[in-house]
């Protein structure tokens, strides 16, 4: 493990690591971080894959989203103009007007209220 490199980096959604690690799961057992990392994905990603990629997809017809901004916003879903600040950052300029579009993207997808609980 000591020799090996990491040859590339890519951000992906949540969603996406809890699929990769469920995959990865059936082919055998998991590392101890590997498990952890399953049980936070599986606890914290809050839609399926595909309304996660239709997300995704208006977020970056959006003047100035970056992907890794894009992926920040489908993982967290803020509900307020406040929080959206805050994970979009400062060194990034979307207009006030996309920020309401952003919001109500948001809400078209997702609302806490209709999160159903997952049976353990």
């Amino acid at each position: 493990m000591m020799n090996e490199k990491v040859l590339s980096v890519n951000q992906i959604p949540l969603v996406k690591v809890k699929e990769l690690l469920k995959e990865l799961a059936k082919e055998g057992e998991l590392t101890y971080e590997q498990s952890l990392t399953l049980k936070y994905a599986d606890k914290f990603s809050k839609l399926p894959r595909t309304k996660t990629e239709k997300l995704m997809e208006e977020l970056k017809k959006i003047e100035g989203m970056t992907n890794e901004v894009a992926i920040k916003i489908v993982d967290l879903l803020p509900q307020n103009e406040e929080i959206l600040s805050l994970v979009i950052g400062k060194n990034i300029k979307i207009s006030d007007e996309d920020i309401a579009k952003i919001l109500k993207s948001i809400k078209s997808y997702y609302t806490p209220e209709s999160k159903t609980k997952k049976s353990k």
